[in-house]
């Protein structure tokens, strides 16, 4: 039996390595069809849902956001870059790791994260206004020693895409590098302010081909700029011209609050995103942490809500692909922070179940990446996910608190920074008000559109899973 599964894996891999040969040679549609019949070579129930997921919304026609996603990336990527791309994320992340992700989860009781970002430094070249991570000590950060070892424990375990933030990732670019070049069968992401994106930086971005990058933007300009510092907006647009010139992929972040929801969500803005060859917009919420935390600026319930409507208008119209990590929440089962799909590695070696939550019980300078994904910290918030039955109201830090506060003090998880226990001493009564009020406005809209969503019951569950429940 187990030389019939070996055989049945190398045969998917043979078939997928034939389709990524053909990928600079084949029309955009071509290809799209034999994606169609590719997704019939992946295993394992995660990985499955999400390519049963694109499948189908590629077989909704070549007006489908997921064709015309498609088609961009088929266009503008460079020949090298788009290989690399399907290499480490298709053949490596989800055809080669399926087995590893099987194997790991029933030796250890539970599944590997998707991925690990991981902060190398919290030295930055900006100070902007609010950062979450500006309360950390900007030493020099993790050795790289330190992160090859965190790669290859990942690697082993199934993972293949790994994050890179800060702080500035980019100022360690002379370590980064070369991990890069030496783990070619991963794929990496910057989240970087994007000012040190140069023409050398760029070169390497292309070189390695398995990197890409996601800039921080505020808006236009003077939103970006106000934020971030003169001139840094601009530089942001050379920076994607660069990119977009040799054919790496790349995308923005959007920090939303209550002041530039409109603006940030707004038609013209996505244009002109989309004018600049930005495939990916990731969507944040303010969150009160880091640097100087105001309350003030989270957008408010009714904000939420308005964000959620325009991210399926934008979707409709722009071949971007739009993740709102809050509102988005229902199509990955809730919070996926603690290890469920990704977990933090600050630049202090502490292991935080995500980017905004500066707790943590555990450290990989003494521990090893499954040990910390395994701890008690870790188990209790996988154990309580989702914290609620309505999944748009997906996060233990503003919209359940009383879940982090609770698992911080029976886990005994200490602040990796100065003041990371402001959430739960100086702004606890304004989260706690804040959860009440998203409740009260989300849960009704939740029982009304969450067929919509695939769900069927108040317990949570899919449609899928309602009807093989056990009575």
């Amino acid at each position: 039996m187990e030389f019939m599964d070996r055989i049945k894996t190398m045969s998917r891999e043979q078939a997928a390595r034939a389709m990524v040969e053909l990928l600079t040679v084949v029309s955009p549609d071509t290809f799209l069809k034999m994606a169609l019949l590719a997704s019939r070579l992946i295993e394992g129930e995660r990985a499955g849902s999400a390519v049963e997921a694109v499948r189908l919304s590629l077989l909704e026609g070549e007006d489908s956001q997921a064709s015309r996603l498609f088609k961009r990336v088929m266009t503008d990527l460079s020949p090298h870059c788009l290989k690399k791309v399907a290499n480490t994320l298709f053949i490596n992340g989800l055809l080669k790791s399926s087995a590893l992700r099987r194997d790991f989860e029933a030796k250890n009781g539970f599944s590997p994260p998707f991925t690990i970002l991981i902060s190398p430094t919290m030295q930055c070249n900006l100070q902007c206004v609010g950062c979450y991570s500006g309360r950390y000590a900007p030493g020099k950060g993790l050795s790289r020693e330190l992160i090859d070892r965190v790669l290859n424990e990942a690697k082993a375990m199934g993972i293949r895409f790994i994050v890179f933030s800060g702080g500035e990732p980019l100022t360690r670019k002379n370590d980064l590098f070369p991990l890069i070049e030496r783990h070619g069968d991963m794929y990496f992401m910057f989240y970087t302010n994007g000012t040190l994106i140069d023409d050398t930086v760029a070169d390497k971005l292309y070189k390695v081909g398995n990197a890409g990058a996601v800039m921080s933007l505020e808006g236009f300009e003077e939103a970006t700029d106000l934020r971030r510092g003169r001139g840094v907006y601009r530089q942001v647009m050379d920076a994607m011209d660069r990119l977009s010139e040799r054919g790496v992929p790349f995308g923005t972040s959007l920090t939303v609050t209550s002041r530039n929801v409109e603006h940030l969500t707004s038609d013209e803005f996505f244009e002109h995103l989309y004018s600049k060859g930005v495939m990916i917009a990731w969507l944040f919420l303010f969150m009160p942490v880091g640097k100087d935390p105001d309350v003030s600026l989270m957008p408010s319930p009714e904000q939420r809500e308005y964000l959620r409507r325009r991210g399926i208008a934008l979707r409709e119209k722009f071949p971007i692909f739009i993740a709102d990590f809050w509102n988005d929440a229902p199509f990955v089962g809730g919070c996926i922070a603690g290890g469920t799909n990704y977990v933090h590695i600050n630049a202090n070696g502490d292991v935080e179940p995500c980017v905004f939550t500066h707790m943590a019980a555990d450290s990989i300078m003494n521990k090893s990446l499954t040990e910390v994904l395994n701890s008690e910290f870790f188990r209790m918030i996988r154990s309580k996910q989702p914290y609620s039955v309505n999944l748009l109201t997906p996060c233990m830090i503003i919209d359940n608190p009383d879940v982090f506060r609770d698992v911080s003090r029976r886990c005994c998880a200490y602040p990796t920074h100065d003041g990371a226990e402001d959430v739960f001493l100086k702004i606890r009564d304004d989260l706690d008000d804040y959860g009440r009020r998203l409740r009260a406005l989300y849960d009704p809209i939740w029982e009304r559109e969450k067929a919509e969503y695939g769900y069927a019951d108040s317990s949570g569950r899919t449609m899928n899973e309602s009807r093989h429940a056990t009575p």
